[in-house]
């Protein structure tokens, strides 16, 4: 049976929605992975979003080396964005394997804010975990 990897974004969601979609999917660890844990939603920045997060009985991390150095400019660079980050990835594969290590042995999900998975760098390092091991499987929340 092949191994299960989640991404899920916050957008538009609550904390006690996040954690309850994660219940759902039986996840057992958060891992966030923007490279900054800031957010200007109320409950989403590191501290408070551990916090809700382990009051649900979920385990939570900041992986802020598999975050996004790269910004848009204007919403027709995110295809652009998005293909920096794929080599960025690929010149720091240590980042695929940290990623990988903290994901190992229980059921995990990558965090980020934006909902639309296609539009996330979150999907690229999804993929570069595929790419790592074709055993692993995504499932998009």
């Amino acid at each position: 049976m092949a191994e299960l990897l989640f991404t899920v974004g916050y957008e538009g969601r609550s904390a006690k929605a996040l954690a309850t979609r994660l219940h759902e999917a039986q996840v057992a660890r958060v891992l966030d992975v923007r490279a900054s844990a800031r957010s200007a939603r109320p409950g989403f920045s590191k501290g408070p979003l551990a916090k809700a997060l382990g009051a649900a009985g979920l385990a939570y991390a900041h992986l802020p080396e598999a975050g996004n150095p790269f910004f848009a400019e204007a919403e027709a660079d995110l295809a652009g964005v998005l293909e920096r980050y794929r080599a960025h990835l690929e010149a720091h594969p240590e980042i695929v394997r940290a990623v990988r290590e903290a994901a190992r042995g229980e059921r995990t999900a990558l965090l980020c804010a934006e909902a639309n998975p296609a539009r996330c760098h979150r999907s690229v390092l999804a993929a570069a975990l595929v790419a790592d091991d074709p055993d692993l499987r995504i499932v998009h929340l």
